[in-house]
């Protein structure tokens, strides 16, 4: 994943509760020193919706790896770790100087939270990961962007094959599956916390988190656990989970936060 190189910088950032680290060759200063801020913002923001979780040595590493390709929006996450391709940043601040790598970034230290999807479960990590993405950026940029970036994952989710896997079914490796677990899983959380609230929806993920963090988890569990939480709607669960294709038709009617039990 990382490339050596003579010429890493390393920029550090202390914060209370977290570390930040920063590694890079040819990044510009100015952009290693907001994302430093917004690396800690965003561990802050998580730890306290969803309490602690092991970041080792308490310091999140950053490593902008000197290669021209990359994987992802903003690469890969290991415990503790963030590599990014420097040269696809790069890249895209040349073409678009306001580029940021904030909602990227996001997912992957969601990952240090949503990681225990064991095998065809682990669409769990990933629509975790990316809906949290958009609560970060809905908490701590704008409702705007949050608005943007949930009619981006419906209208992709939306434009997929009527015969694309559900979610309960959903391979690794498949055409469709990246949308299915990652966008299609992003609006089905966003229903329920629709459907409940925001108080019951957020406690609810700090449950799901602190019941199974380090178990390996599968579609069961999630449909199990969740439903145990919901009054009235547990069909709604099954719905999501079930359906092929894309979107599927909100109920007629969500239930108030007083129907989700603890």
């Amino acid at each position: 994943m990382i490339l050596a190189s003579p010429n890493y910088k390393m920029k550090s950032f202390r914060y209370p509760g977290v570390n930040v680290e920063v590694y890079y060759t040819q990044m510009p200063e100015q952009f290693i020193e907001h994302e430093g801020e917004q690396i800690a913002a965003v561990a802050k923001l998580y730890t306290s919706l969803l309490g602690e979780t092991v970041i080792p040595g308490g310091t999140i590493k950053h490593v902008y790896s000197p290669k021209r390709k990359g994987q992802g929006k903003a690469g890969v996450a290991r415990p503790g770790l963030i590599v990014t391709s420097e040269g696809l940043t790069l890249d895209a601040l040349a073409r678009d100087p306001k580029f940021s790598l904030f909602q990227g970034i996001a997912h992957e230290i969601a990952h240090y939270w949503w990681n225990f999807g064991a095998g065809q479960g682990d669409w769990i990590n990933e629509a975790f990961a990316e809906y949290y993405s958009a609560i970060a950026l809905q908490k701590l940029s704008s409702e705007a962007e949050f608005r943007a970036v949930m009619a981006d994952f419906a209208k992709q989710a939306g434009e997929l094959p009527a015969d694309a896997p559900s979610l309960s079914t959903v391979p690794l490796m498949q055409p469709s599956s990246f949308v299915v677990r990652y966008y299609k899983g992003s609006m089905m959380l966003d229903t329920l916390r629709e459907a409940v609230g925001d108080e019951k929806f957020f406690w609810t993920c700090r449950a799901f988190f602190q019941t199974y963090k380090g178990k390996p988890t599968g579609t069961p569990d999630f449909r199990r656990f969740w439903q145990s939480k919901l009054s009235g709607q547990k069909n709604v669960v099954d719905s999501w989970l079930d359906s092929r294709g894309g979107l599927i038709s909100p109920p007629s009617a969500g239930p108030s936060s007083s129907q989700m039990e603890r």
